[in-house]
């Protein structure tokens, strides 16, 4: 149909398709010959949803096999380690370089500054002023006394 959009290369299913789980049978695992594979994507920056995909699993089920399967867990908490590191890299070089985004993020989120007060978990002083006004008043005239009187 012309009317649907492209899917990208990572949306094809090169992985063997999970069997379908009927009453009594045991949750689905990454089949052993496929864990190299789906490592490989996690590494590659793929998406969740387009391993879960390719695997024939929901994203339910994945999330399941990402917290069970030490292999899949590993290999995601190094990727995303990987990624942190580049993109903190990359960070530093904009707002060394004079960026002034990069150096305001860089500074709220490595260094807890806020846009008001200090960052957080300092132990901040604030002076608090008070300002009392007098009431109102029946005219300017009794006003004016009124200020005049606090005045002095």
């Amino acid at each position: 149909m012309a009317d649907e959009p492209e899917h990208r290369a990572e949306h094809s299913a090169p992985l063997p398709a999970a069997p379908r789980r009927g009453p009594g049978q045991p949750k689905y695992v990454v089949p052993k010959d496929s864990v190299p594979e789906v490592i490989a994507a996690i590494r590659q920056g793929k998406s969740e949803v387009s391993i879960a995909r390719a695997l024939g699993v929901n994203y339910r089920t994945w999330g399941r096999l990402k917290v069970e399967d030490e292999r899949i867990a590993s290999a995601l908490a190094e990727a995303r380690k990987f990624e942190e590191d580049e993109l903190v890299g990359l960070l530093m070089d904009k707002a060394r370089a004079g960026d002034t985004t990069s150096i305001i993020f860089a500074l709220k989120g490595r260094h807890g500054y806020r846009d008001q007060g200090a960052p957080q978990g300092g132990t901040e002083q604030r002076v608090n002023v008070t300002i009392n006004l007098p009431g109102a008043q029946a005219s300017v005239d009794d006003y004016m006394r009124t200020v005049e009187g606090a005045s002095r």
